[in-house]
């Protein structure tokens, strides 16, 4: 009975805390500006960065079960939002290209440990209840309001940025401490099953042999080393783009405003989504992502301002962003079905892993490609090797995700009986 108040308690405290916690919010419509205007660096060298960061992300994600697995999962997300919180507010004061390859470095353990601990802990209270089959549902709603909070962010942030090209970034770091304090709240349960583990890096490396030798989990990571990636070029260059384009600073940033609407539509409306697209969810995410970062890079190119380019690229900017909210949640759900408490964790792990290395390779080769070529041209010939790329993926994945149950082999699902 205890443990069944401790995990309605942490359900219903996790709908508030995903909207401080998720990601920065009064961040990313500015990043853009701010790294190349406050702080004066490039657009590769901006790449660069989050390239370096993910890079780092990748590194932490090594160690990441076992700090989560030692420290327990309320703890790890204190200290998570402590490093996310410190290093934000380490980008108000750096001034070097290396005090903020510093900063990334150690944001990077702190986004680590939330993202291995958050998604675990309400899968953990949900099973707690027997409502685990609401993951999806209470996952999404969370993610949009932070989303739609995230939308109103964005539509302020312009105009702070105008008055003062640091507010935006003292607003992000409050919210970063108070997604802090209210970590702090949650309460931790004891592992369902007793088992002891002691860490050694020839032991994760097994560990993530297992796991990649299942033909399910090879299908997912591979999907999840490119798709990540191409998100977080598309979603930096049009910010670019636009700019280019001739909007103004503050008038760029509500375009980012209602993209970002978008993205928590597609949040909180995946349940939906799925049962149109049912196990083609994330074929049909890839092709209309390569649609649409096609077509933002066409209009960037060849287009004037114009009423119809802006239409259009609206368009195409929309469903990258009905996408990106969908698709993180789509991803946690394949990521967390068929899981135990023994290895939960280890493929939580081993996701982000591929995820951060992937999304490291296709920024430093998109950094490398903007010191050639301008923000539009970069966005094409980016979108022309990714479709090669992630069409061949998806017809590598045929037959190995998105099966119903009793269609995979008991180990492909970690022998978990499907009721």
């Amino acid at each position: 009975m205890e443990n069944e108040t401790m995990a309605k308690r942490n359900i219903s405290l996790y709908k508030k805390y995903k909207i401080f916690s998720y990601d920065f919010l009064f961040y990313y419509a500015v990043e853009v500006l701010f790294y190349t205007i406050v702080k004066g660096f490039s657009m590769s060298e901006f790449m660069y960065l989050s390239s370096f960061y993910t890079l780092s992300a990748f590194f932490w994600q090594l160690f990441g079960s076992f700090i989560v697995e030692k420290l327990g999962l309320k703890k790890s997300m204190v200290l998570g939002n402590f490093f996310v919180s410190l290093n934000c507010g380490m980008y108000i004061i750096a001034k070097s290209f290396s005090t903020f390859l510093f900063a990334n470095f150690f944001l990077a353990l702190g986004f680590s440990l939330k993202s291995l601990a958050e998604g675990s802990l309400l899968y953990s209270s949900l099973k707690r209840i027997g409502k685990r089959e609401e993951f999806s549902k209470i996952e999404g709603k969370s993610n949009s309001k932070y989303y739609y909070f995230d939308a109103i962010s964005a539509f302020l942030s312009g105009f702070l940025f105008v008055v003062n090209g640091y507010l935006p970034f003292i607003l992000c770091f409050v919210c970063c401490v108070i997604s802090l304090i209210l970590s702090c709240k949650f309460e931790d349960f004891k592992k369902e099953e007793d088992y002891e583990e002691t860490f050694s890096l020839k032991k994760m490396l097994f560990s993530l042999k297992e796991i990649v030798s299942k033909n399910r989990n090879r299908a997912m990571l591979l999907f999840a080393f490119v798709f990540w990636g191409m998100i977080s070029v598309v979603n930096t260059l049009y910010k670019a783009i636009i700019l280019d384009m001739g909007i103004k600073e503050q008038y760029s940033t509500i375009v980012v405003c209602l993209v970002t609407i978008f993205v928590g539509f597609g949040s909180r409306c995946f349940y939906g989504i799925e049962k149109v697209t049912k196990n083609k969810t994330l074929t049909v995410f890839s092709y209309a992502l390569l649609a649409s970062s096609i077509t933002i890079g066409m209009i960037g190119a060849f287009a004037d301002l114009s009423l119809t380019s802006l239409s259009i690229l609206f368009v195409a900017l929309a469903i990258v962003g009905i996408i990106q909210g969908a698709y993180r949640v789509a991803i946690k759900k394949y990521v967390l079905n068929f899981t135990t408490s023994q290895v939960r964790i280890k493929i939580t792990s081993a996701y982000y892993i591929v995820e951060n290395l992937g999304k490291c390779f296709i920024l430093f080769v998109t950094g490398f490609l903007l010191e050639f070529a301008g923000n539009a041209t970069a966005c094409l010939v980016f979108s022309m090797f990714a479709v090669i790329v992630l069409v061949s993926i998806l017809n590598f994945m045929k037959g190995k995700i998105g099966l119903k149950p009793e269609q995979y082999l008991p180990d492909e699902i970690n022998n978990v009986k499907v009721k």
